[in-house]
C-alpha cells in the first residue's frame, strides 16, 4: 500500500504514539495483503468452475429481455435536468461577477472623476491665478520702488 513500508526503523527520539500508529498501519496492511492472497489462491483452485459458470451465464443471456428503453429515457431526463441546473448556476455566477465588476468600475470611475476634478484642471487654474498674482505683486513692488 502507498505510504506503508515493510521495514520500519525507529530511533530513540521518535514519538512512541507515532511508532504505535505506524505499526498498526503496517499490521492492517499485512492483514489485507494476506486476505487478498488467500482469495487469489482460492480462485486459482476454482478456476475451471468459475470459467464454466461464466460460460453458462453468457449462453443464457438474452439481450432482448433487457428493457433498456425506459431506463434510458429516465437517465436522459435526469442528465438533462442536471445539465440545466449546471447552466443556471453558471449563468447566475456570471451575472454576479458582472454586477461585481460594474460596482467596482462605478467606484473606480467616481474616484477617478474626483481625482480629475482636483487634478489637472484645478492645477491649471491655480497656476494661472498664481502667475497673475505674481505679476500683480511685481507691478506693485515696481510701483513702490518708483515712488
Amino acid at each position: 500500500a502507498w505510504g506503508v513500508s515493510r521495514e520500519t526503523v525507529h530511533r530513540g527520539t521518535d514519538d512512541p504514539e507515532e511508532i504505535r500508529m505506524l505499526k498498526e498501519a503496517q499490521g492492517s496492511f499485512n492483514a489485507r495483503e494476506e486476505e487478498r492472497l488467500k482469495r487469489l489462491h482460492e480462485m486459482d483452485k476454482n478456476a475451471a468452475q468459475i470459467l464454466e459458470e461464466r460460460r453458462q451465464r453468457k449462453s443464457a443471456f438474452d439481450p432482448m429481455q433487457v428493457s433498456k428503453w425506459g431506463d434510458v429515457d429516465a437517465f436522459r431526463k435526469q442528465q438533462e435536468e442536471a445539465l440545466l441546473k449546471m447552466q443556471e448556476m453558471k449563468e447566475q455566477k456570471r451575472n454576479e461577477k458582472r454586477q461585481r465588476k460594474l460596482l467596482e468600475k462605478g467606484e473606480k470611475k467616481r474616484k477617478k472623476e474626483k481625482k480629475k476634478k482636483k487634478g489637472k484642471k484645478e492645477k491649471k487654474k491655480k497656476d494661472k491665478k498664481d502667475k497673475k498674482e505674481k505679476k500683480k505683486k511685481k507691478k506693485e513692488k515696481s510701483k513702490k520702488r518708483k515712488k
